[in-house]
């Protein structure tokens, strides 16, 4: 009984140490304490001017995973979404071909896979725009939105289009276009985890700690079994 109960504390005292935070190695004095220079955002750097200037614009399928067939038009939702929206801004002449375009702009819909509680698999729905030089084929520009993926089909399609206009704000962010309040907001609450996964994270946790706790009760607390009973002698 004394090596269980030894044992329930050292593992008492583990959990207590993994979920306690990290201390600095040594404490320093006010009067010790080294002065920092005062932080400063960095410089942004420049976008490539060609972004801006560009007219001509070859839109290329990057493809999508089967995750995407939750949504109505399935993996190429993303492609014919963001022709179509590219469409309505009047702002390019979309032609058939690499070579006579200014620039390729790319969309992809990925979904990698995100470790959970209990070894559990999650995905994480993303759009991705690349921005290529036909010519070189070099990268010029990379941006991305989350996609939302809650509730029933009909919810699910209107995330995905909330999710398409925020990518492209950044576009029109990226080529110099002045955004409104309600267009920054959408792309700030865009990069922010949504409350259901909050929840789920939280209810997770939770799980898991009482699971913990549990477990050491069982072993501090072995069940008691009845004495043994001799049978009677006849």
């Amino acid at each position: 009984m004394i090596s269980t109960t030894r044992n329930a504390l050292c593992i008492f005292l583990a959990l207590t140490l993994a979920m306690a935070p990290a201390l600095p190695a040594q404490q320093t004095s006010p009067a010790e304490a080294p002065v920092s220079a005062p932080a400063t955002a960095p410089t942004a750097a420049p976008i490539p001017g060609q972004i801006a200037a560009a007219h001509a614009i070859f839109v290329s399928n990057g493809g999508g995973t089967n995750y995407y067939n939750i949504f109505t038009g399935g993996p190429d939702r993303g492609y014919n979404t963001f022709y179509a929206e590219l469409q309505q801004t009047n702002r390019y002449q979309l032609v058939g071909s690499p070579s006579q375009a200014d620039l390729i702009f790319e969309i992809r819909s990925i979904a990698p896979e995100v470790g959970g509680p209990h070894d559990t698999v999650g995905y994480n729905p993303q759009l991705i725009l690349s921005i290529i030089d036909p010519k070189t084929h070099a990268t010029l520009w990379t941006t991305s939105a989350n996609v939302r993926v809650l509730g029933r089909q009909k919810t699910r399609d209107r995330q995905f289009d909330a999710s398409m206009a925020v990518l492209m704000d950044k576009l029109d962010q990226i080529t110099g276009q002045t955004l409104t309040k309600a267009q920054l907001k959408a792309m700030n609450s865009n990069v922010r985890v949504p409350t259901a996964v909050k929840v789920i994270l939280v209810v997770g946790i939770a799980a898991a700690v009482g699971l913990t706790t549990y477990g050491v009760y069982r072993v501090t607390h072995p069940p008691t079994l009845p004495p043994l009973t001799q049978p009677a002698m006849p």
